[in-house]
This record gives structure tokens, C-alpha cells and sequence, in this order.
């Protein structure tokens, strides 16, 4: 099938109407209020988590060098930070696989994980469980021994943004 000079010009003046269109329809839904859905929603959450955290830092001498720029991972839904810490010294546990903080010191790890993950950190017997949505929410910190306690404000903040307790199973 071949098309006249006429009919392919009319093809194209059709494609660059809808072209346009399609333009000029992006441009009036981008002035629409946006609703968040998928990993959209985490990562605004995550934002948020991270946006407190900042505003908390000159209460908390050991929260001072945290960003979000810096400490947020938001492909990967995880927000982690250490100030001042060393190696584990010792073994088992979850605590013997992550940075432990010196007495002034702190370390913190978030992040928003599919329910059924079976990856090591998610495993863990004796710790908090937390839900935001669909996902589960890890939420471990340690906290030097000379510091002003930071965790009970992280946990305003998580509920603040909506992660909820979950009850222990």
C-alpha cells in the first residue's frame, strides 16, 4: 500500500496535532495535585523521615553532620547514619554487624522493605517491628553512653510521617 504525497502530508500534520496535544496535556496534569501511589509514597515518606531527622539535629550534639542529601538512599528506601563509631568488638547479634557508636556517639539504620524479605537485617528476633503501608519498616539504633538519647524524637518522627508499631508475634 503505497500513500499519495497528500495523504502522507496529512499523516503528519496529525502526528504534530497529537504530538502537541499530548504536550499541552502534560503540561495542564503537571499543575494537578499529585497523588502519590507505589514507591512514590516510600520515598516521599522516607524524605519526610529524613527532613525531621534534620530539623531535630541542634538538640542532638551527634545529629549534627546528618543530611538527607548525604544519608538518605531513596532507590534503595533506606536512611542510615553513624557519628563517631568504631567496629563491633565482639560477636552475635545484630549489633556485631554494624558500626557500634563510641560514648558519644550514634548510629541509626531505616528502611522500608517488602513484608516476606529474608535478607539478615530483616530477621532479627528482638527488635521492634514497624509498618508503613505495605512495607515493613526496620528502625535500629545504638546510642553512645554519654549522649543525649535521640532515638525516642526518631520515633516521633517515624510515627509522625505514619509508620505504625506492629504488635510482637
Amino acid at each position: 500500500m503505497t500513500m499519495s504525497k497528500t495523504n502522507l502530508a496529512t499523516a503528519f500534520v496529525l502526528v504534530l496535532a497529537l504530538t502537541g496535544l499530548g504536550d499541552g496535556y502534560s503540561k495542564l496534569r503537571a499543575s494537578e495535585p499529585v497523588v502519590e501511589s507505589g514507591l512514590g509514597s516510600y520515598q516521599s515518606a522516607l524524605d519526610k523521615i529524613a527532613a525531621g531527622i534534620e530539623r531535630i539535629r541542634t538538640e542532638y550534639p551527634q545529629l549534627a553532620e546528618f543530611s538527607s542529601r548525604d544519608h538518605c538512599d531513596r532507590d534503595r528506601l533506606v536512611v542510615t547514619y553513624g557519628h563517631k563509631t568504631h567496629r563491633a568488638p565482639r560477636r552475635g547479634g545484630w549489633t556485631s554487624g554494624v558500626p557500634n557508636p563510641d560514648e558519644d556517639g550514634i548510629w541509626f539504620y531505616i528502611d522500608f522493605h517488602d513484608p516476606a524479605s529474608k535478607a539478615q537485617i530483616h530477621t532479627q528476633p528482638s527488635v521492634p517491628r514497624y509498618r508503613y503501608d505495605d512495607k515493613s519498616v526496620m528502625f535500629l539504633i545504638l546510642e553512645g553512653t554519654k549522649t543525649k538519647r535521640a532515638s525516642r524524637a526518631i520515633q516521633e518522627i517515624l510515627r509522625d510521617v505514619g509508620v505504625t508499631a506492629v504488635d510482637a508475634q
